[in-house]
This record gives C-alpha cells, sequence and structure tokens, in this order.
C-alpha cells in the first residue's frame, strides 16, 4: 500500500466562485461586458452575425488569456512565450566518470 502525505494547505485553501480567484472573476466579468458592447457596436455597421462573433471571440479570448487562464501562477501569454524559450542547463563536469585510463 503506498502511503501519501497531505498538507493541511491543500485542504484549507478558500477559493472564490466556482474555484476562481477574485481576479480571474474579475477578468471574466470585463471580458463579457467588453464582449458584449462590441457586439452591439458592431452590430450598427451591418455586419454577417459570423464576422461580429469572430471578431468578439478573439477580443475575448485575449481578455481571458490576461487574467482569468492562469497556468503555473502566470498568465497564459507568459506562460506561451515561456514555453517557447529554449531550456538551457548549465552543468559542471564534478563528479563525472574518468574514462581515461
Amino acid at each position: 500500500m503506498i502511503k501519501v502525505e497531505l498538507t493541511k494547505n491543500i485542504f484549507n485553501q478558500s477559493s472564490g466562485f466556482m474555484g476562481l480567484k477574485p481576479i480571474q472573476i474579475v477578468f471574466t466579468v470585463i471580458a463579457i461586458i467588453a464582449g458584449g458592447l462590441t457586439v452591439l457596436w458592431l452590430m450598427q455597421y451591418e455586419l454577417s452575425i459570423d464576422i461580429i462573433g469572430w471578431i468578439v471571440f478573439a477580443e475575448m479570448a485575449a481578455i481571458i488569456g490576461l487574467g482569468a487562464v492562469r497556468p503555473g501562477g502566470k498568465n497564459l501569454f507568459a506562460f506561451l512565450l515561456s514555453s517557447i524559450k529554449p531550456d538551457i542547463r548549465y552543468f559542471s563536469r564534478i563528479g563525472e566518470f574518468d574514462d581515461e585510463e
């Protein structure tokens, strides 16, 4: 049998509405309001509903990506940027096997 020890911090974490932190809720509400206003603004130009939908989707995805989605504690764009950078790991030769015999 495998024994797993959990700290009390896991159980004592209070989360907000639906597991979201307050800043994530704020960014989600901002995205919804901005999306609704954009729909109302673009409808006066008699654009196709498909075009309006894509514009609003891109706008809301950008706003939610800045604040609501937080993989690894970073916002989505910082996380994606850090995954693009090359992983450079420095090493030393101390403790290596000596094959020169």
